[in-house]
Order: structure tokens, then C-alpha cells, then sequence
């Protein structure tokens, strides 16, 4: 708990030479003030803290924190630390949890901190310091005061005092931890308080640096028409900070935003994400089915609840379980798209046929007799089959799109290697002025172990007339036919096809 108290002068040793810089500062407080306004530091695991995380993708989020609060009558300035280096001051909101103080957040300031040495040296511009210089022994050497003065060009600086100037002394600056000299980011609220209160300060702002994506795995059963569907979230953080044992929620959909910040060096902290340090496994661990995410509508989005708190590292990747497994029935799709067809290629016959290999497609019902019937958030779907060591092999992949309860998902996973056809324009003949008559071959050919149907697609450029065909076709839509076709193991299935072309 925060517990305000008045405050103290505190002081912090720089130590600056050539091509020497080292910091060392004295106790911070969460919250300090200007009128009997400090507060006791915490660690970041303290109770008191109750972090809520609205973490969206593509490197966005809301936080939410609660921090308690202990104020006198009159103005206070709070400062409150542990914030991200990335978030947009224009979004910072306050209020407070009950309606029992009298208190109102009259302004507020967003510090990025020093960052670096001499941004910290131009800070402390025309101040007066203490210079100690080095020993040889360990002991604290010869120590004088002045005003420090900074020069043009990073960490060039001298102290001046009365008679003399030192130019880039090889000692320690001291000087005093006044709140200008804040090292990382924070936030100061000015509060006016009628009376003496204990309450609990809700802050919330939105920011860069936190992330998530969703990663599906299926894993095809051995001569079953199923798999085995699982989904986790991966939450990155590089705001800078820590969460502890945040409550999160994954957001869903795209909301209109416009969020900017700068770092201390006036570069826009939004640009190209930084690269992680580390990636962790952390969070929450595997669930079965009855511990999966609950969802909830907000606004044109969805909210995915992850069940228990987790704690969000900085610089870490947590990946949480959202479904736990679920059967669902799949189709598997064999598929081969011949060469489009129009009126305007006049060939006599083509000697050597087109090479078309098939694509796998998988299909299911995001339905409740599918096991599902949920919003399944966009994101990566991998499919694992089962080899004959009982292992799972990876066999192709697949984007997602955000999926509406009982929508179809079909999506194409991999080039086959066993099943392809031969495609050949047999003849070419003109039937009159705008007219061609073309004779097709298709050999299919199918090397798998077992009988396969293939879907064999053709699209049509131009206006078109079916003369005669070996095998009967369907029209999909206006310039698409399509034949299925079952080829035997390790045989081959010809059609024969002629078709009117006008131009």
C-alpha cells in the first residue's frame, strides 16, 4: 500500500569522465509529492498492484492499473513510475474506485525519463553539484561544488565555482534527486483533495509494445476423417516494464486508433518493433477443455479471457492456452487447377502436356457438431500427420482469417507429391470468324496408397460452349467448370473434353 509521508531531498551520484559513464541513484518512491506527498516503495509483485491488460494485435494494448492511495487535505503531486516507455499521453484516463474521496486530478505530465547520460547532464544544466573525485584507496576523495555547466555535443560538461572551471572533471557529479531527473518514464498527477482520505487510483492508458497472435495446431487422425485442434496466444512485451500476475484479456478485431509517442531522443518509439532480448515460455500452462477462454462481444470485437492471472515479462514471449483439444471432423481436398482457357491462344496442338501438380486442402464447420462453434481469431494454422514411428511430422500451413461462429473454413496447405496431371490442347480448329473449337486431354494420375477423388477446376476466359466430354462436369460459377474424378491406387484417369470458344 501506498502511504504518503513527507518528502525527502534525496541525492544521486553520476559518474562522468572521458568515455566513463556510470549511474548510481537513491530510493525512488511510486508516488512523491510537493505537499506531504511520498510514498513506500514496493516491489512489483505487491498486492496492492492490480494490473488489467486489453492486449490487441499488432502492438497495441490498454492497461489499467490500481494503485492505493493515502492523501492529505490540499494540492499533491503524485508520481507514479512503473509505466510504459511506449504509451500515448493523450490517452492517460484517471478516476478513482469509490466515490468516498474528495479528490480531483487537476492536471497531468508524462516524463520519458533521461534515457541517456547526457540527456540526464542537460537536465542538471546550471544547478549546483557536488564534483568528487577518485581515490586510489577506495575511499572518498577530494570533493568540490559548483555549478554545472553542459556543452554542445553529448557529454562534454565543466563545473564552475567561484575562481575556477574544471572541464571534464574524471570524478562523480552528486546532485540532488529532484524529480527533473527522473531516469524512466513516468507520470505525475497534480490532485486537489478536500480532506484526508485512504482510496484506490484507477489509471489506464493505451500503448505500443505489447502484442499477440494466435497459432492453431491440428493434428490429422491416421485413416480417420479428424484432427485434433488446439489454439495458444503469444503475448510479446517490450514496453519496458513488467506486468505481475496481470489480468488479460485478447482482443479480437481491428478498431480504428491513432496512437504516437516519442523517446527522449525525439524518435517515434511506434517505428519498426524492437527485437526481443529473450523468448520465454511462461503464463499460464495447457488446459483441458473445461479451463479454455471465455469470450465476450465488445463493441464490433472480441474479448478472450485468459482464465488465470499471468505475469508478462519484459522483453518475453508467454504463450496460453486459448481451446483446449477438440475433435473435429475434417475434409481433405485434393485439387488440380488447369490452365485457363480463352480464345485468343490458336495452337495446332500442343506436343508435350502442362505438369500440373495437386494442392491439399482442409475443410470443417466451425459449428457445435464439429466441437466448436466459437469466434476463432485470425492466426496461423499448422497441420501435423502421423508417421509411422508415432511420431507427428509438420505437412503444411495455412493464414486463418478471423472466423465467425458456424462459418466454413477451407484452406489450402500444401503442394501434393503423389497426385498430378498431365494437361494437352489436343487440336485447335476454327469453326467460323469468331469461333475456336478446342479438343482437351487430362491424364490424372494418382500414386498414393489408397483411391482418391480430385477435383479437377478450369476457368474460362471469353464465352464458352461444352461440344462433347468423357466425363460429366459441374459449373461453379460463370467462367469456372469443375470434374471430380476418382483415380484408383497407383493408376491414372484420362478425360477428354471439347469445347466452343468465341471471342
Amino acid at each position: 500500500m501506498f502511504v504518503m509521508k513527507a518528502s525527502k531531498n534525496k541525492r544521486f551520484l553520476l559518474g562522468i569522465g572521458f568515455g566513463i559513464v556510470g549511474i548510481a541513484i537513491g530510493t525512488s518512491g511510486f508516488i512523491s509529492g510537493c505537499r506531504k506527498a511520498n510514498a513506500q516503495t514496493h516491489e512489483d509483485s505487491t498486492p496492492d498492484r492490480v494490473v488489467d491488460l486489453a492486449i490487441y494485435k499488432e502492438d497495441f494494448a490498454m492497461v489499467s492499473e490500481t494503485r492505493s492511495i493515502d492523501l492529505d487535505a490540499g494540492h499533491h503531486r503524485l508520481v507514479i513510475d512503473r509505466v510504459s516507455r511506449s504509451l500515448d499521453p493523450n490517452s492517460v484516463l484517471f478516476d478513482w474506485a469509490d466515490d468516498s474521496p474528495k479528490a480531483q486530478v487537476v492536471a497531468t505530465t508524462y516524463d520519458l525519463g533521461v534515457g541517456a547520460s547526457e540527456n540526464l547532464l542537460r537536465r542538471l544544466n546550471g544547478q549546483q553539484v557536488d564534483m568528487l573525485w577518485r581515490s586510489t584507496d577506495g575511499k572518498p576523495g577530494q570533493s568540490i561544488t559548483g555549478r554545472l555547466e553542459t556543452m554542445s555535443g553529448g557529454n562534454a560538461f565543466a563545473i564552475r565555482t567561484d575562481d575556477k572551471l574544471y572541464i571534464n572533471p574524471d570524478g562523480t557529479i552528486v546532485a540532488s534527486g529532484a524529480a527533473t531527473t527522473g531516469t524512466s518514464p513516468q507520470l505525475s498527477v497534480e490532485v486537489e483533495s478536500e480532506k484526508r482520505s485512504n482510496s484506490k487510483l484507477n489509471v489506464s492508458y493505451l500503448t505500443r509494445g505489447l502484442s499477440w497472435s494466435a497459432s492453431y495446431t491440428a493434428k490429422l487422425s491416421p485413416n480417420s476423417d479428424q484432427a485434433e485442434v488446439q489454439c495458444w496466444a503469444a503475448v510479446t512485451n517490450t514496453t519496458g516494464i513488467t506486468f505481475p500476475n496481470a489480468h488479460i484479456s485478447l482482443m479480437a478485431g481491428s478498431p480504428n486508433r491513432s496512437v504516437k509517442a516519442a523517446d527522449a531522443t525525439g524518435e517515434d518509439v511506434f517505428s519498426p518493433a524492437r527485437s526481443m532480448a529473450k523468448m520465454a515460455t511462461g503464463g499460464a500452462n495447457r488446459r483441458d477443455k473445461q479451463e479454455q477462454m471465455g469470450y465476450e462481444s465488445v463493441g464490433e470485437i472480441y474479448a478472450y479471457k485468459v482464465p488465470s492471472t499471468a505475469s508478462i515479462g519484459q522483453d518475453q514471449m508467454n504463450r496460453v492456452s486459448m481451446l483446449g483439444t477438440r475433435t473435429v471432423p475434417i475434409k481433405k481436398d485434393y485439387a488440380v487447377r488447369l490452365p485457363e482457357l480463352n480464345a485468343w491462344s490458336y495452337d495446332e496442338g500442343q506436343a508435350t502436356p502442362n505438369h500440373v501438380r495437386a494442392t491439399l486442402s482442409i475443410a470443417f464447420e466451425n459449428d457445435k457438431n464439429s466441437d466448436l462453434g466459437m469466434p476463432l481469431p485470425a492466426g496461423e494454422f499448422r497441420v501435423y500427420d502421423r508417421v509411422s514411428n508415432g511420431k507427428d511430422q509438420f505437412v503444411g500451413s495455412a493464414g486463418l482469417p478471423d472466423t465467425a461462429k458456424d462459418e466454413r473454413v477451407n484452406m489450402t496447405i500444401s503442394d501434393v507429391f503423389d497426385v498430378y496431371a498431365q494437361y494437352r490442347v489436343v487440336s485447335t480448329k476454327k469453326v467460323d470468324k469468331h469461333t475456336l473449337r478446342k479438343v482437351i486431354q487430362v491424364v490424372t494420375h494418382n500414386e498414393r496408397n489408397q483411391p482418391t477423388v480430385v477435383r479437377l477446376v478450369q476457368s474460362t476466359g471469353g464465352l464458352m460452349h461444352r461440344v462433347e466430354e468423357s466425363e460429366l462436369s459441374k459449373k461453379l460459377d460463370s467462367t469456372t467448370s469443375q470434374w471430380t474424378i476418382t483415380v484408383p491406387s497407383g493408376q491414372e484417369k484420362r478425360l477428354t473434353y471439347t469445347v466452343d470458344l468465341r471471342a
